[in-house]
């Protein structure tokens, strides 16, 4: 493997040498205060980012083009401009526009999750809310299947308990139905994942303490026939978390998270059939690190008949993005490379397929010393590709 059609920026941190051939990430943002949560879109030649970002003294979602190589295809551009802080922005690439679900809190606390489309000069196109009734609503995501988007999220109802929900748009921002309620979210579920099945269905994945001992993992589906859920770790005590799912053209499955049934936070990866992942999972799991640090913010992405996973690690001091090529039965193809070697956290590494490899973006997170108030956190998104 090697890291490819990038070069090194040290505006933010300094690296020592990548242990893979190649040159070394880039640095795509210029927040010079913070920039987090980053989200990575790719689409024919296309690339794209969006991160919350507090430079403008509130958290804004805000979003960049980069061409092939990673370099910047024009400026970063602020899209949201509300009173309220808007969070955790997810991307999907239209044609000629970007599709982003995000959700904004106000100051009293109240959230809601939103969706909406804007030019590629930032130009608003719609916006509208997520939610089925006036709880609050949070943690959205989208994904696009031809000329409708998916979106699923976490909602609130009248006694406050919280739901994971799901339904479809059009490109124009008409909904395509009413929204379905996929499964019990629980108050430590803090993000979900999706991905939209080779045969049309919308496949969403989170973890949830929801009858359950701690956190496990759940997965649903939403099709024209109706929806389905199934917990697939088992009620062990022990948590499960932060799963991601992808599909193959051809239609396999592959999933991952962090799990410390064994003493510590490991990465975990399963390949199967679509129908065998409503089954449970863990006993055919490959434990893919075993490092003394924690491994946490595993994504995955197929390319082919290659599946690509990318972490982070602390094993060194700080955090560090590992990456880890996989076959279509799930067998590892070379050993963990490491693609960051930092000063800074390299956290939650989003991954796409790009060309023959596949592309990444990340945040680097200045450590803070004791006793600094966590919102002096000083942050930028970094890039980089992969064979």
């Amino acid at each position: 493997m090697a890291v490819f059609g990038c070069a090194f920026d040290r505006a933010l941190f300094v690296s020592a040498a990548v242990a893979v051939a190649g040159c070394a990430p880039r640095q795509i943002t210029d927040s010079g205060f913070g920039a987090f949560e980053v989200s990575l879109a790719a689409s024919n030649d296309e690339l794209a980012v969006a991160w919350y970002d507090t430079r403008d003294g509130n958290a804004e979602v805000y979003v960049r083009s980069l061409d092939a190589d990673g370099h910047g295809a024009g400026p970063e551009i602020r899209l949201t401009t509300t009173a309220a802080e808007s969070f955790e922005p997810d991307i999907a690439l239209l044609r000629g526009a970007f599709a982003i679900a995000w959700y904004e809190k106000a100051h009293d606390g109240t959230m809601r999750a939103q969706l909406g489309v804007w030019q590629r000069d930032g130009a608003p196109v719609w916006s509208t809310p997520l939610a089925v009734s006036a709880g609050s609503s949070r943690n959205a995501i989208v994904r696009r299947r031809g000329d409708e988007l998916f979106c699923a999220w976490i909602e609130a109802d009248e006694q406050r308990h919280e739901f994971v929900w799901g339904g479809w748009w059009s490109l124009a921002g008409q909904p395509l139905g009413a929204p379905a309620r996929l499964g019990a979210a629980g108050d430590t579920t803090y993000n979900l994942n999706a991905a939209i099945a080779p045969t049309g269905e919308a496949w969403v994945v989170f973890d949830a303490r929801a009858e359950t001992r701690v956190d496990e993992l759940f997965v649903a589906t939403l099709a024209e026939s109706g929806t389905t859920l199934a917990r697939i770790s088992a009620d062990d005590g022990i948590r499960s978390k932060y799963p991601d799912l992808a599909f193959s053209p051809e239609g396999r499955a592959a999933i991952t998270w962090f799990d410390e049934r064994d003493g510590n936070r490991e990465v975990y990866l399963a390949v199967a059939r679509a129908d065998e992942l409503l089954m449970p999972i863990e006993e055919r799991a490959l434990r893919v690190t075993t490092t003394l640090g924690a491994s946490i913010g595993a994504y995955l992405a197929w390319n082919g008949a290659r599946i690509g996973l990318a972490w982070s690690d602390d094993s060194g001091g700080t955090y560090d993005v590992f990456f880890q090529p996989f076959d279509a039965a799930g067998r590892p193809l070379e050993p963990p490379n490491r693609i960051s070697d930092s000063v800074t956290n390299s956290l939650i590494p989003a991954v796409e397929p790009w060309r023959d490899g596949f592309a990444l973006a990340w945040d680097e997170v200045v450590p803070l010393p004791a006793g600094v108030p966590t919102e002096n956190t000083r942050a930028e998104v970094v890039f980089a590709t992969v064979r």
